[in-house]
C-alpha cells in the first residue's frame, strides 16, 4: 500500500502517514516534541486540504506517550474532525491502546467524551 509521509517519526515526534488508496490517516509513536504546534499545525492544514477534494477519512491514533502540549494540539485536531463530521463528511476515528496502558485508555475516553464525535477505543 502506497503511503505519503506527512511527518517522519523521530525520537520525540509521532509518525503521521497517509494512505491515499485506503483514505487513511495514521498517527503513531511518541509525541513529546518541544514545539508540538509545528507538527500538529501541519496535520491541521493537511486535513483541510484533504477535505477540499475528499469526503471520507479513516483516522487511526496509536500513541505510546503524549505530553500535555501535544495532547492539547491533538484535542484541537479531533475538534476539527468533529466539524467535518457535522458538515457531512464520513470520518471514523480509532484510538488504539496497549492492553495494560490505562493512561492511554483514559485519554482516549476523555477525548471521546469531550470532542462530540464518536471515537472507537480499541485494545491492540
Amino acid at each position: 500500500m502506497e503511503k505519503q509521509v506527512i511527518t517522519e517519526e523521530l525520537k520525540n515526534c509521532p509518525k503521521v502517514y497517509y494512505y491515499p488508496d485506503a483514505n487513511k490517516l495514521e498517527i503513531s509513536g511518541r509525541s513529546i516534541p518541544e514545539n508540538p504546534e509545528q507538527i500538529f499545525k501541519r496535520i491541521e492544514e493537511w486535513i483541510d486540504l484533504h477535505f477540499e477534494t475528499n469526503t471520507a477519512l479513516d483516522v487511526s491514533i496509536q500513541l505510546d506517550y503524549i505530553n500535555s502540549g501535544s495532547s492539547k494540539h491533538l484535542f484541537e485536531i479531533l475538534k476539527q474532525l468533529t466539524i467535518y463530521i457535522k458538515l457531512g463528511k464520513s470520518i471514523e476515528i480509532k484510538w488504539l491502546y496497549e492492553e495494560d496502558d490505562d493512561s492511554m485508555l483514559d485519554l482516549g475516553e476523555h477525548y471521546s467524551d469531550s470532542v462530540g464525535a464518536p471515537i472507537i477505543l480499541e485494545e491492540v
